[in-house]
């Protein structure tokens, strides 16, 4: 009798151990689905953000060129106020009308995002 209830003792532990290890297992599998889930999303996160700063930096570039030129269009056009000034017939020099249709074409450019 004594040795049946040590045969059950041993059974129910080692029924437990292996309910223990196993619970341990499957808790390591899910985390590690659920680590891979974050690294995904994590991975996904870098590369929207590297095109979103990329994209930043472009716009950035394209605005310091389109100031430079909109400031290079302005003394160009004061040199033109300066030199030729508007005769009496308000008729602007092809040199002028030439300086305002690329000021207004930049502007329109920087107005756009390009």
């Amino acid at each position: 009798m004594k040795q049946n209830i040590i045969i059950a003792a041993c059974l129910i532990a080692g029924f437990t151990a292996g309910w223990i290890a196993n619970g341990w297992r499957m808790s390591a599998d899910s985390t590690t689905e659920k680590l891979s889930a974050v690294q995904a999303e994590a991975d996904h996160f870098r590369d929207a953000t590297k095109m979103i700063n990329d994209s930043v930096n472009e716009y950035l570039r394209n605005t310091e060129q389109l100031e430079k030129r909109i400031a290079e269009l302005k003394k160009e056009l004061a040199h033109a106020k300066k030199n030729n000034p508007v005769p009496v017939e308000c008729r602007p020099d092809l040199d002028r009308l030439r300086i305002l249709a690329e000021a207004v074409h930049t502007a329109n450019r920087a107005a756009a995002g390009q």
